[in-house]
């Protein structure tokens, strides 16, 4: 019995590379996603008796195809994938400015690109080349001790502020995300303190003059949902928050909480959404509302526990990786997937302004599943170092 076991154990190991806590984390929390999707999705599947069906192959394929590209990604060495970093953020930057000029508008905002049957955002490439760019630059200053130099602080800014500026231009929650990951990346990979205060300022000011010269197409309602979130909260905070506009200029926001409140201590059940008809975005920014709606405030707490989850056992993967560039690495790319998750249930229980991020692998997406993926399978490559 004993050696059964063994046996279930290696096929186990082999067939899952990496930490297998984080695959079967990774496996419930996309099962689920394929849930809600086709629940929140509904008012758009039922247009004829097909559609039903029709509407559940897509998401499928894309978890499919997925969890391959982690496999994929997992078996290989991160170290040699590393090496094509600095094609992927520069081809990115590229491809931003195509999307920005050329792409189709959606959403209010050029960010697509349309490949054959596939479109994709290039910032969501920026984002993964960025955080990989930043890991190995630092790393190779913890191998070899060198300093800081002034010719390593250019390059550094360089690549984060153009990186921030290109997704600026059209997604402004975007860039946010992956400017506070660069930070995070600076104080582990030891950074001297001035120079991360620099690099704040800096970028805070391009931030802040883009949004008060209106420069880029998002710039006006990154602007107008900072004025009407704090509007809000200095309102709750006055007991003048009864105007007349409040409906109309946090509709989705208001939709959102009375689906949360409807759901919350006596769940409608898998499927039974009322509000998902009347939240546009109910399949990917409101998607936690959907969930507390149909599975109550118990779901509402797990989820954000499972992705605390999977930043706990990637604590162990930087603690206990064998290279500084493994250890930057998991920790960049884990942060980046977790904080988006939290941004957008900040959002909906109206913790922050409106910023249109979907929580990733449960809220519905295709090609951006893809590049969390890809982030996923290189941690679970880094975790190979521990459980290999």
């Amino acid at each position: 019995m004993g050696v059964d076991k063994k046996r279930l154990k290696m096929s186990l190991k082999l067939d899952l590379p990496g930490d297998r806590y984080i695959w079967w984390g990774l496996f419930l929390l996309n099962i689920f996603g394929f849930v809600v999707q086709f629940s929140a999705k509904a008012k758009f599947n039922m247009e004829t008796p097909f559609d039903p069906l029709t509407g559940l192959v897509k998401p499928f394929g894309i978890m499919l195809v997925s969890f391959y590209i982690m496999y994929v990604i997992a078996k290989r060495d991160y170290f040699e994938l590393g090496r094509y970093v600095s094609l992927v953020l520069y081809t990115s930057w590229v491809l931003i400015l195509i999307a920005y000029f050329f792409g189709p508008e959606k959403g209010g905002a050029n960010r697509w690109l349309n490949i054959g049957p596939l479109s994709f955002m290039p910032s969501d490439m920026a984002k993964l080349g960025l955080v990989v760019s930043l890991s190995k630059r630092f790393a190779g200053k913890q191998i070899h001790n060198k300093v800081f130099d002034k010719q390593f602080m250019i390059l550094i800014l360089f690549e984060i502020g153009v990186t921030c500026f290109l997704i600026m231009l059209s997604n402004f929650s975007t860039s946010f995300i992956v400017f506070i990951t660069s930070l995070i990346l600076m104080y582990f990979g030891r950074l001297p303190f001035k120079y991360i205060r620099n690099i704040v300022l800096l970028v805070g000011f391009l931030a802040g003059g883009m949004i008060y010269f209106n420069i880029g197409q998002r710039a006006g309602t990154a602007k107008s949902r900072i004025e009407k979130y704090v509007k809000r909260i200095v309102g709750a905070n006055t007991n003048k928050n009864s105007d007349s506009n409040d409906r109309d200029d946090n509709f989705q926001l208001n939709n959102g909480f009375m689906a949360m409140a409807a759901g919350g201590l006596s769940p409608k059940g898998p499927g039974k959404s009322h509000f998902r008809y009347h939240l546009s975005q109910a399949e990917s920014d409101f998607v936690y509302a959907i969930i507390i709606e149909e599975y109550g405030f118990g779901m509402g707490v797990l989820i954000p526990f499972a992705f605390l989850f999977l930043m706990w056992r990637s604590r162990g993967i930087i603690l206990h990786s064998q290279r500084p560039f493994g250890g930057l690495l998991a920790g960049g790319l884990t942060f980046a997937i977790v904080s988006q998750a939290y941004i957008n249930m900040f959002v909906c229980v109206g913790l922050l302004p409106t910023t249109g991020q979907p929580i990733p692998m449960i809220s519905a997406g295709g090609t951006s599943l893809f590049f969390t993926s890809i982030s996923l399978g290189l941690v679970l490559s880094v975790s190979k170092e521990i459980n290999g």
